[in-house]
């Protein structure tokens, strides 16, 4: 039994769902599979109840996971300790969404590094859609996590508005301009990011405000897909600057009347206590970023 497995099963356990649990975990499903089967053999019990596609814990597993979870936070509380004891140095798990990278995150990693006392923080980063690198917060998997809609098990700050542009194809009657009203789009066809993604979310609550109802013909997990759709004139969209964006086949407008911007917040856990050098970075955070956006 490895420390590896207990963490695969609380995750697995949460989520209740294979696909799920390997995208938070950020290892391929059949490496979880494997793992949790592992586990199942030496403890000679099943720890999962599987119906199709569907999971739900055992009575046996129930009983379990209150052990697992039990000495996972004793573990974790005494990483804590130890790293305490070390408070120049350590690496902090840092989680953020894609579009983020040659963006906020460059200019917050500059900034931080910038100051020669901060040379011995290092960070593991991991990137996803918003409901995974929440997910990954609320299990511990990272320490901060920058995303636009952290959960009310999270504490978080706005630290940074992220601007949102239209894209259209290059041949498209509006591809002449530089920004457009968005009601120039009230009569298109949009592909948009499906509806488990923060980005659409904010977009959704974004078209409320101005009682618009968007037809929405095309729907993709990720901005790049949508950049392609739009190209094959699948419709028009609405995405964060992403990088190579400006070098693709569509054309970017700014949008006003309004402008669609969304909030991202820096979150982390409420009922985890962070290490020195993870509380060093969200304070950094806190301190050089959020009073500059909240306005």
């Amino acid at each position: 039994m490895t420390l590896q497995q207990l963490q695969y099963f609380r995750t697995l356990a949460k989520v209740q769902h294979y696909t799920k649990a390997a995208e938070i975990l950020f290892v391929s499903q059949p490496s979880l599979s494997y793992a949790i089967s592992e586990l199942e053999k030496e403890l000679s019990l099943a720890l999962f109840e599987r119906h199709g596609k569907k999971i739900q814990l055992s009575a046996q597993g129930k009983i379990f996971l209150t052990y697992v979870e039990s000495a996972l936070d004793q573990l974790e509380k005494g990483v804590v300790t130890i790293k305490s004891l070390n408070p120049l140095g350590g690496a902090v798990r840092l989680g953020y969404i894609y579009s983020l990278s040659n963006s906020f995150i460059r200019e917050a990693l500059l900034s931080f590094y910038s100051d020669e006392r901060n040379k011995h923080i290092t960070f593991q980063f991991t990137q996803n859609v918003n409901s995974n690198i929440v997910e990954a917060l609320n299990v511990g998997a990272i320490d901060l996590a920058i995303c636009p809609k952290p959960t009310k098990e999270c504490m978080s700050v706005e630290i940074y508005r992220q601007e949102l542009y239209a894209i259209v194809p290059k041949d498209h009657q509006l591809a002449h301009k530089k920004e457009i009203d968005i009601n120039e789009l009230k009569d298109e066809s949009f592909a948009l990011v499906n509806k488990k993604t923060g980005l659409r979310w904010a977009i959704d609550e974004l078209f409320k405000e101005i009682k618009m109802n968007p037809s929405v013909t095309y729907e993709a997990d990720e901005c790049n897909a949508l950049i392609n759709f739009v190209s094959l004139h699948f419709g028009v969209s609405i995405i964060p600057h992403v990088p190579g964006l400006e070098k693709s086949s569509v054309a970017v407008l700014r949008i006003r009347n309004p402008s669609f911007i969304r909030s991202i917040y820096l979150a982390w856990k409420n009922s985890k206590r962070l290490s020195p050098q993870a509380a060093y970075v969200k304070d950094f955070f806190i301190s050089n970023f959020a009073t500059q956006n909240q306005r």
